[in-house]
């Protein structure tokens, strides 16, 4: 069995608060292989690391990411409802947030409000695009990508395809499995098609990593990266 990739779910965010320059620090030193972010727009077209559609519950501010200039969001503490010593912290611009992931961390972007095409752009200006890949809960935002960026590697949920071929015919990458739906049949199935296959999983039940592990899965996008660890030290130890 090989190490699978770690992905931290919007950076380390059990350590530090989530889709900040903070979290990512957390996550690299974690020795996570790629982050998982969410990318929104502001009123007046400024990229922007952050999973809500409000700023409400991350930050001290109130309203719609839309509905805000980039002024106002740059303003806003994206750290003290997390803890005290994140007091200051920043909903980084993605401009920032790449910037400081480039030749350091692979990137998995969750674009819920943004043009793909522009999120393409950017990495690819950073030499990035060979350790990104992308997603969107969005039907309009993921037909996009397809016509739109098809060098941006793409990801789609099996809960959504609800087969491996229709998964390939998609056009996907990356298929992504969740505790639910994780079977060795699939993973297999899956890996002779050709794709990457990912769990996401934002509990801490050394079960559910242990069945992914042993049914193959290659990437994890998990909250818990030392249970991940700690489960793979097990499973690798030589049977006495």
């Amino acid at each position: 069995m090989t190490k699978a990739i770690l992905i931290c779910h919007r950076g380390l965010s059990r350590q530090a608060p989530e889709n900040t320059l903070a979290a990512l620090e957390a996550a690299l030193a974690a020795g996570a292989d790629v982050i998982e972010f969410d990318i929104r727009t502001s009123r007046d077209g400024i990229l922007y690391v952050i999973h809500d559609e409000t700023v409400d519950r991350t930050t001290d501010g109130r309203g719609r990411v839309a509905d805000m200039t980039s002024a106002e969001l740059d303003g806003l503490d994206a750290g003290s409802w997390f803890g005290a010593a994140f007091a200051g912290e920043r909903i980084p611009r993605l401009s920032v947030f790449l910037d400081a992931c480039k030749g350091r961390i692979g990137t998995y972007a969750e674009i819920k409000a943004a043009d793909p095409a522009r999120v393409r752009d950017m990495l690819a200006a950073r030499g990035m695009l060979d350790r990104a890949w992308s997603f969107s809960f969005d039907e309009g935002i993921r037909a996009q990508m397809r016509a739109r960026v098809p060098d941006l590697r793409r990801m789609v949920l099996f809960q959504h395809t609800g087969s491996v071929e229709r998964a390939v015919a998609a056009g996907a990458h990356i298929l992504e499995f969740n505790e639910t739906n994780v079977t060795p049949e699939r993973v297999a199935q899956a890996h002779a098609a050709g794709l990457v296959t990912q769990l996401f999983y934002a509990g801490a039940e050394e079960a559910v990593f242990e069945r992914a592990l042993s049914c193959g899965v290659q990437q994890m996008n998990i909250d818990e990266p030392d249970v991940l660890r700690a489960v793979e030290a097990r499973l690798m130890l030589p049977v006495s």
